[in-house]
């Protein structure tokens, strides 16, 4: 029989390497993200689970953060809406009671519009200087709040904003997004032409009550308001 005590030994070798490499990744991604969490706070965000958010100018910006300890790189989004989307939406949807729930609601519960979307990083960070990178990125994600603080000022000019800048992920987050903000401004005729639109295209959406969607509550909503 041929000597497989070798390559055995190697596999063995080969497979406790891996872990410990995937051990120390994930030990260094859980320290990173405590350190984005400990600046977050300097800068002026609060932290949870994997994203900060704060509330300003009757909106809301949420910033997720995701960490890869095996290639040294920290990645996420910027995002933002306006508080009254939300409020709106769980008049809509029949969960008014919502609106008392913590503001990080906004940012990861399962019934919440999503926000849009507006800054993409890719962040290869020094592990040596980290905080130095982290803290430099929160320069740029509040020059970017800023930014749009100055220019978009109430849900109209939010409107504008999605209607020139199409989601790059799924044209259905800007659908349900300018649903609500067109039942917000009493555009109900604009509300249920997106809805007849997105009916017809999408069938339901992701969120269902019983044999309804948000869609047919929606309808309803507009019927009824109008």
């Amino acid at each position: 029989m041929p000597d497989v005590s070798g390559n055995f030994k190697a596999a063995v070798f080969y497979n406790k390497h891996t872990q410990m490499v995937l051990s120390l990744n994930k030990q260094k991604e859980k320290d990173w993200t405590n350190l984005i969490k400990q600046e977050a706070k300097s800068f002026g965000w609060k932290f949870k689970s994997f994203f900060t958010y704060k509330s300003a100018k009757d909106f809301f910006y949420d910033v997720t953060f995701y960490t890869s300890g095996n290639a040294n790189l920290i990645s996420g989004s910027l995002s933002f809406k306006p508080l009254i989307v939300d409020e709106i939406f769980w008049d809509i949807i029949g969960l008014s009671d919502n609106r008392k729930m913590p503001l990080s609601l906004r940012g990861n519960g399962a019934f919440v519009v999503s926000s849009k979307d507006v800054f993409d990083f890719k962040l290869k960070v020094d592990p040596y200087n980290l905080k130095s990178d982290i803290d430099s990125l929160f320069d740029r994600i509040n020059i970017k709040v800023g930014d749009l603080q100055s220019t978009i000022t109430n849900l109209d000019s939010f409107v504008s904003f999605i209607e020139q800048h199409p989601s790059k992920r799924s044209e259905w987050f800007d659908v349900d997004m300018l649903i609500v903000a067109f039942i917000v401004q009493n555009k109900y005729d604009k509300a249920l032409s997106l809805l007849d639109y997105a009916k017809k295209n999408r069938g339901m959406c992701n969120w269902s009550f019983g044999d309804k969607d948000f869609y047919d509550l929606a309808i309803e909503y507009c019927e009824i308001h109008d």
